[in-house]
């Protein structure tokens, strides 16, 4: 069964459709809701891409042709039988969140829960899962229980959960409820990483000693002994004296300080 081509572009138009979709839910707390008999409702898990599903709601608004028909059980599989014809009048269809939301206690959860269908322990699962606190408890409002790769999959709502319609100021809205009577799961409250600690100061550079040489005048008690060296004219024969030096010449002594 080829998945539905309006389907497959729903889900590129995913991104602009939640922002309509969101504009829509901003005075979600002026919403009520409707009872409706949901027969004329499915929840399917419908194929697209990769072994992905999303969810779509069928609705039928009129006796004159059968929007879907079921086959087989655990899981059911579904065949959208509006494909087939111009359901206008007829069918009813929300591919997205500007289509169907959760309700719970009497509260819109459009703008803080999306609807996703997960695979877990050999079935598809429909659960709402809170759009900013990825540690609040996921809603799951029901299973395909089983699976069929490739085919459209009834999903079976959880006990305490039903299809209602949004009303507004008493008028009835295309709007679609997942609604329950229980309270929202209480989300935790956002843990905050904790600051970064600053980096370490860089140990300083070793301080290299330096030895420093300074020129004395050196003493009379410090005179150098004469010096024999051998002449230019008969180096190995005729040494020669050098005088030593006066008291008045002053000559170098190099001296180490520590």
């Amino acid at each position: 069964m080829k998945p539905l081509r309006w389907l497959n572009i729903g889900v590129l138009t995913t991104a602009f459709l939640l922002t309509v979709g969101s504009s829509n839910s901003l005075k979600a707390g002026t919403f009520d809701s409707q009872e409706v008999n949901s027969d004329n409702f499915i929840a399917v898990a419908a194929p697209f891409g990769d072994d992905q599903y999303q969810l779509l709601i069928i609705e039928q608004r009129s006796n004159q042709r059968a929007c879907w028909q079921e086959v087989g059980s655990n899981p059911a599989i579904v065949d959208p039988l509006l494909l087939n014809f111009d359901f206008t009048g007829i069918c009813g269809r929300s591919t997205d969140s500007n289509g169907y939301s959760i309700r719970m206690e009497g509260q819109d959860l459009g703008l803080d829960y999306l609807l996703r269908i997960v695979e877990r322990n050999g079935e598809l699962v429909l659960v709402g899962t809170n759009r900013m606190n990825r540690q609040a408890p996921k809603v799951e409002i029901g299973t395909t229980q089983g699976l069929s790769n490739g085919n459209f999959l009834k999903i079976q709502l959880n006990p305490g959960w039903r299809f209602t319609r949004r009303a507004y100021q008493g008028r009835e809205l295309g709007h679609i409820y997942l609604t329950s009577d229980t309270a929202a799961p209480v989300a935790p409250a956002m843990s905050t990483p904790p600051n970064p600690l600053p980096p370490a100061a860089p140990e300083p550079a070793p301080v290299q000693t330096e030895r420093e040489f300074i020129f004395t005048k050196p003493t009379e008690e410090n005179t150098p002994p004469s010096v024999t060296v051998p002449t230019l004219e008969n180096p190995a024969t005729s040494p020669q004296t050098l005088p030593p030096p006066s008291s008045n010449q002053t000559v170098p002594v190099l001296e180490q300080l520590r």
